[in-house]
Order: structure tokens, then C-alpha cells, then sequence
């Protein structure tokens, strides 16, 4: 079945899936997560996708996971309605890193996949997703991909006029109630920005039940300002996050409604300073600090574990003026952060990180057509735990790629790298129980840094009435770090323990181990413009991908996603838009041990959207329609895909106004 799926998607020819509503050229996207300069995508070898105006509006859900899901190449791990980060490539987790405007989270949503991603996607005015290694600007958290959000809370100029929008929206089957808000503003040289979100639910229908203590509100303001002169702009911004979200129930333990609330509050920093003196382009600098706690309840009233995360994040980079033939950029990252887990079912000490890292991006143009980047990075982090000695890796990483426009309209892409991340503080100590999976978790303080030699091949035809792209990739990850169960009584049967470790039935004994795997796959996605003219406009689009991934030893990783390949139809007339898309999930059934298959199933959705009026006041009004199959669909890629299946039919209807 694998084979004809790649064999009926690949003649198709397939396309630049980061299209916005109208055909554009790839040097109009600008990637703000790569240095000042280096921000075109013209030239960048290593697959992006960038999010933003229509598609990014259609795609926009409750969490960075959702919003994400139907990129080719990236898939969620959905734990809840609140809690749902992106896996890419079969890589998740602490893997993945997600930032905001170039800054991390600064939540603990990479320790469990309970907990939620501080970051709303209504918010975003533009998503920017890296598939493979990013490690050489952000870190060994970026291992297996990044996705950076951006937002505009640090103004960078100042605009024209004072504008605002607002946009609200009402969900029929979890009775999701949306409000949210944006304005920018300006006086002389200076300028701010303010915005805000409020959005609950209730528990969602699945095809044939309700999914209980699926449930969640969250509340997000913000406030930012600057101040914008001829030399650049330094600016400041203040964040609140307050959610609560239940965590779907146990179907073996009915009158357990645990559920999760959250507060954080963030300060961020960032300046430009353009041309300071000879030699130098630009200095960027960007900073944020946070205060995170979240607490577990196992009840309405019986408060749990609390976890409690402060943490800093900075970095710094410098754009040289050209060297020979080479511009480029050199930076310096730096980071700390105090996490702690404190009550009865806290599975990972109270630990201190501290990062600090230098890099280098140098980029060429060879000859008109034919493109050249370098890079490196070396990164030391050190963890100190209260209950056992510290443990510090370095980790070397180095990256190169090509881009090539062979023609005008087409080009191929190639991109080498090796790059290294340490491993996380739950894998080095973690010894608990870990209620969210079901596991006693065993952390080794000796685990080895894991390295990955990563290999891209992309081919694309950029322009014209079709737009294709295909990616081929291939990952070998050396010393690996993944749970393994415990038969310590040598009975053939994984063992079951007590909250304390010791023989009993709540919780699957397992350790962290480490182990060589390859992951390799491709992603293929078109844009074919079937009709142009008096009548509107009117595109057909396809997707598909596919990651397999084995350890050495022969057996499968876990919870990898299954091939999927979708497609739709969009037509736009005026102040018309609507589309129709179908998304296919294979069965999986390469499993890892433990594993069950999971059976592959459709999603049928549709988006229409009407402008009542636009110009500097407008008004939309829209309609989604989701799974209107009402398919019991169960992500191979959750923990709890048996009690938590996708959401059945809904409708969602809104508006959107700005003046």
C-alpha cells in the first residue's frame, strides 16, 4: 500500500505547499526566524513552510499542534482540545522546538504531553515551519525541526495610522465561545501594540460518545511598545497566559476528572541597531524572561503535582558586511531555567539548566542561479538536579546546503547536516510515576548526546499555472534516547508498579534508553490553477506524506504518524472564497512493542468566507465545517488515541472586522 501511495503521489509533480491566496514569488516570503538579511526564501535550501494571510486563516485552531496538523511533514501529538504540539517528521517533544518571534515558549510543554503550549495560533500573523535539524541558530531543542510564531507585540516600525481588528467565532459540537482582539497604533516615534484572546469549551462529541473532560478556557493578553528611529528600534512586551483544560478521562477509572490549570507571565526584549559602525550590517537582539507554574488537580478540589518553571532566554547576532563573496551572520544564545515538580506524582527533580552557545550562518551566490550556505554551532548545557551531581554536554553541530534554479521556474535543493542535542533533564532524572501516559518513568543521569546526520533533497517548480514541490529526506540518529519497558522479574511481560515504584497495577515500568535509528521518508504537495478569468479563480491542491522510522535492532519507534494524502479545491471570486478538501490517514500498523494498529480513516472539511466590505474598515463573515463524514478517527501520534478520538462533525461560524 506504501508503494502505490508514493507511486500515484509522485507523478503528480507536486507543489509549494506555503502558497498564500495568490501566486508570489519565493523572495516575497520573508523567514524572521534567519538573520537580518539572510530572510529571503529565494535562496534557502533547507525546506520551510511559511503560513500567513488566507491559509494561515483557514488553518487556525485552538493549538500551535492543530493549526499545523495538515502541513505536509507535520502532524500533532494531541493530548487534549489545550494540549497539542507539532511533531515533524516523526520527531516531537523536546525535538521540536516552538518559539515566539524567535524566543522559545519558556512553558514546560516539552516535559508532558499534558501540557499546554503557551502560544494561541489566533494570534499569529505568520507561522514559519523548519522540517530537519535547525539546531545552528536555536539549539539542540530545534533537533528535529522549529516552528516560529510570529506576532507583531514588539513593533518594528511605526504605523500610519492607528488600525484594529477583532474577531469572533462560536464551534457546534465543543460549544467553543472565541473572542479576540488586536490594535496598533503609533505616536511620532513611538509605537505599541495590544491584543487579546478568550476562548472556552466544553467537552467535545466524538462520533459515538462524548470525549469527557475534554473541556478548556484560555485567556491571553498582551501589550507591547517601541520606540523606532532612523538607527533602528528597541522595544518591550508583557505577556499574561491563564488557561485550564481538562485531561480526557480514564475510561477504566470513570470518576477521575483530573484537569490542568496554568498562569504564566512573560516580559520580552528586543532592539535592531542598523549599521552601528564599519564592517557590521546589523545587530539583532532578542531576550525573554518568564514565571510558569501550572498545578495538576486529580478532582474539583484536591490540588496535585505543581510544576513550576522560571526561565531566561537571550541570544544576540551580528550581520558582517560582505566578506569577499560571503554574507552572513555570527551569534551568540544564551539560557536559564529552574523547573521543579512538587507533589506525590512529581516523576523529575527540581533541576537548574544553564545554555550557552556560539554560531555562524555564511551564505553565497556562486553565480546567479546557484546558491551556497554554511553553518556551525557549539552548544554547552549543564543540568544540576537537587538530588544527584550535575551532568554538562557539549555538542558540535554543522550544517550546508545548495540551491540551485536550474530554470527559471525550477530548482532543487540539498542540504547536508550533523547536529546534536542533549538530553533533556526528564530523560537524565526522571524517576516517577507519570500519570498523563501511565508510566514509572526511569531517567539514566549517563545517557550520551544524541547525533543526527540528516540529508534533504528538494525539487520544486516555483512559478506558473503549476506549482509543485517534493522533498526527500533521510535521518540517522545515533544514541537515540526513547522509553523502554522494565521486565526486571524476567517473565517475558513488561512490569507493572505502585505509585513508589514497587510491584503493583497502576503504572508501566519504564526506563530511558538509547539505541541507533534511521527515519526517512518524503513530503510531496501541488497547486494547479485550473481556471482564471471573468468567472474568478479556481485551484486545485494535493498533499501526501510519509516517515518510517526503525531502530537498529529491526523493531519500529513508537507513535510514528501514518501516510496521509489529501487534497482540495479552492475557488475565489470577488469577495468570495470557499474551499473543499479531503485528508486520507493510512492504517498504521508498524508498530513499535506494545504498540496496536490504528486504522486509517478520512476528514472531509469546508471553509467559505464572504468580505461584506473592505479598504481601511472591513468586515468577513465565515463558516467552517469539519469531518462532516463524522469519522471515528483515531492519531497513532497520542498517548490516548483509545480514549480520546478526533472531534466528530462541526460547524464553526464567525467574523472577523477591522477599521
Amino acid at each position: 500500500m506504501k508503494l502505490f501511495l508514493a507511486g500515484m503521489i509522485i507523478p503528480f509533480g507536486m507543489a509549494q505547499y506555503a502558497c498564500a491566496e495568490a501566486p508570489m514569488s519565493l523572495d516575497e516570503y520573508i523567514v524572521t526566524a534567519r538573520p537580518i538579511g539572510l530572510q529571503s526564501m529565494e535562496h534557502i535550501a533547507q525546506p520551510i513552510t511559511v503560513l500567513n494571510n488566507a491559509d494561515l486563516a483557514k488553518k487556525q485552531s485552538s493549538t500551535i499542534g492543530e493549526t499545523l496538523s495538515n502541513v505536509p511533514g507535520v502532524t500533532t501529538n494531541r493530548f487534549s482540545p489545550l494540549a497539542s504540539r507539532p511533531v515533524i517528521r516523526g520527531l516531537g517533544g523536546s525535538r521540536v522546538m516552538v518559539l515566539e518571534n524567535g524566543v522559545g515558549s519558556l512553558d514546560v510543554s516539552t516535559i508532558s504531553v499534558d501540557h499546554a503550549v503557551t502560544i494561541d495560533p489566533m494570534q499569529a500573523e505568520q507561522i514559519e515551519i523548519f522540517r530537519g535539524p535547525s539546531t545552528l541558530l536555536y539549539g539542540s531543542e530545534a533537533f528535529g525541526g522549529l516552528v516560529n510564531v510570529v506576532t507583531n507585540r514588539i513593533p518594528e516600525y511605526v504605523p500610519d495610522t492607528f488600525n484594529a481588528n477583532i474577531y469572533s467565532s462560536f464551534n457546534s459540537n465543543a460549544l467553543e465561545k472565541l473572542f479576540s482582539f488586536q490594535a496598533d497604533g503609533g505616536y511620532k516615534k513611538l509605537a505599541f501594540h495590544l491584543d487579546g484572546i478568550n476562548r472556552d469549551a466544553k467537552d467535545y462529541e466524538a462520533k459515538d460518545r462524548q470525549v469527557d473532560n475534554s473541556f478548556y478556557d484560555a485567556r491571553n493578553f498582551n501589550f507591547g511598545s517601541s520606540f523606532v528611529d532612523d538607527w533602528g528600534f528597541i522595544g518591550l512586551a508583557y505577556g499574561r497566559f491563564d488557561s485550564t483544560h481538562g485531561v480526557p478521562l480514564n475510561l477504566d477509572d470513570p470518576d477521575e476528572l483530573p484537569f490542568i490549570d496554568t498562569k504564566q507571565d512573560r516580559i520580552d526584549l528586543a532592539a535592531q541597531i542598523n549599521t552601528p559602525f564599519n564592517g557590521v550590517k546589523a545587530i539583532n537582539i532578542q531576550g525573554g524572561y518568564n514565571d510558569y507554574q501550572h498545578t495538576e488537580f486529580e478532582d474539583a478540589t484536591e490540588p496535585g503535582t505543581v510544576f513550576d518553571n522560571e526561565q531566561r532566554d537571550g541570544r544576540i547576532e551580528i550581520q558582517h558586511a560582505k566578506i569577499g563573496r560571503f554574507n552572513g551572520a555570527i551569534g551568540t544564545q544564551f539560557g536559564y531555567r529552574n523547573v521543579s515538580a512538587i507533589g506525590e506524582e512529581a516523576f523529575i527533580p527540581q533541576t537548574k539548566t544553564a545554555t550557552v552557545a556560539v554560531f555562524i550562518l555564511e551564505e553565497t551566490d556562486i553565480t546567479d542561479a546557484f546558491h551556497f550556505e554554511i553553518g556551525a554551532r557549539y552548544e554547552h548545557q549543564k543540568h544540576d538536579p537537587d538530588n544527584a551531581a550535575a551532568v554538562s554536554r557539549n555538542m558540535y553541530s554543522i550544517a550546508s546546503g545548495i540551491h540551485w534554479h536550474f530554470t527559471e521556474a525550477t530548482a532543487l535543493g540539498l542540504s547536508l547536516g550533523r547536529s546534536q542535542r542533549s538530553p533533556a533533564a526528564e530523560e537524565l532524572f526522571a524517576n516517577g510515576p507519570h500519570v498523563a501516559t501511565g508510566t514509572f518513568e526511569i531517567g539514566q543521569s549517563e545517557l550520551d548526546v544524541e547525533t543526527a546526520n540528516n540529508i534533504d533533497f528538494s525539487l520544486a517548480r516555483e512559478k506558473g499555472t503549476i506549482q509543485w514541490n517534493l522533498n526527500f529526506f533521510a535521518n540517522y540518529i545515533e544514541d537515540f534516547i526513547f522509553l523502554q519497558g522494565l521486565d526486571r522479574d524476567n517473565n517475558g511481560i513488561v512490569d507493572l508498579v505502585d505509585d513508589t515504584g514497587a510491584a503493583g497495577n497502576e503504572f508501566t515500568l519504564v526506563q530511558f534508553q538509547q539505541d541507533n535509528v534511521i527515519l526517512y521518508g518524503f513530503e510531496v504537495a501541488s497547486t494547479i490553477n485550473l481556471y482564471a478569468g471573468s468567472s474568478g479563480k479556481l485551484d486545485f491542491n494535493v498533499f501526501g506524506d510519509y516517515v518510517h522510522a526503525e531502530r537498529d535492532n529491526g523493531d519500529n519507534l513508537p507513535r510514528i504518524s501514518p501516510a496521509r494524502i489529501g487534497g482540495s479545491i479552492d475557488y475565489q471570486y470577488h469577495k468570495f472564497r470557499a474551499d473543499l478538501g479531503l485528508t486520507s490517514y493510512l492504517s498504521q500498523t508498524d508498530n513499535a512493542a506494545l504498540e496496536t494498529d490504528t486504522g486509517g480513516y478520512s476528514v472531509l472539511d469546508i471553509n467559505a468566507k464572504y468580505d461584506v466590505f473592505d479598504g481601511d474598515q472591513n468586515l468577513s463573515i465565515f463558516i467552517k465545517a469539519t469531518n462532516l463524514l463524522d469519522e471515528d478517527g483515531r492519531l497513532h501520534t497520542s498517548f490516548i488515541k483509545d480514549r480520546a478520538p478526533i472531534m466528530g462533525r462541526s460547524l464553526t461560524v464567525g467574523f472577523q472586522a477591522g477599521f
